[in-house]
């Protein structure tokens, strides 16, 4: 009979299982850290802006936590962030996630724009087809009435924005019509 390798205490066995559970001892990074990595990795940040992309994805998590568990928002924060990471594209330096547009339309409806305002965000997808941008950046500089109408390219195609779906255009011309009427 061979003796048994002796068993570590309980507390230190109990320690290690949850380390090794939130990769701590493997040192994984977490989903924020993957995504942003993916979107540095196209972009060539600076460390500086590869620390506040992850700060942005930690505040949205923390956003999405905070809000109504009936809207399921931090599913949609983790199905975007996933996406993101497997789905995103690269092309000449500049990321597109055009796969990913449903988890950020789930995101958005919580209230929650990752990776700016929903004006930058616009801007970002009319420069992604072919369009200039529309809104100046920062916060101050998207108030609700322009929010309305950025939220409707976000929602557009490349496509409809651009006439060449007349379906689509048609749906994105009612929308800004509508954000134009509510201003008044």
């Amino acid at each position: 009979m061979t003796a048994a390798a002796p068993r570590p205490p309980r507390p230190l066995k109990a320690l290690l299982l949850a380390a090794v559970a939130g990769g701590a001892l493997a040192g994984c990074p977490s989903q924020g850290e993957r995504t942003c990595d993916v979107l540095c990795d196209c972009r060539g940040c600076s460390e500086a802006k590869y620390l506040a992309c992850v700060d942005e994805v930690e505040a949205a998590q923390a956003a999405a936590a905070e809000a109504s568990a009936e809207a399921s928002c931090p599913g949609a924060m983790d199905e975007l962030l996933v996406c993101l990471e497997d789905e995103g594209e690269c092309k000449d330096d500049s990321f597109t996630s055009d796969a990913c547009k449903d988890q950020e339309g789930r995101l958005r409806a919580c209230g929650i724009f990752l990776f700016g305002t929903v004006c930058e965000q616009a801007n970002a997808h009319t420069a992604a087809c072919g369009q200039g941008e529309p809104f100046e950046p920062g916060p101050e500089s998207c108030p609700e009435e322009l929010a309305c109408a950025a939220r409707c390219m976000l929602d557009a195609t490349c496509e409809g924005m651009n006439g060449f779906d007349l379906e689509e255009n048609q749906r994105f011309n009612e929308c800004n019509i509508g954000c134009f009427q509510r201003m008044r």
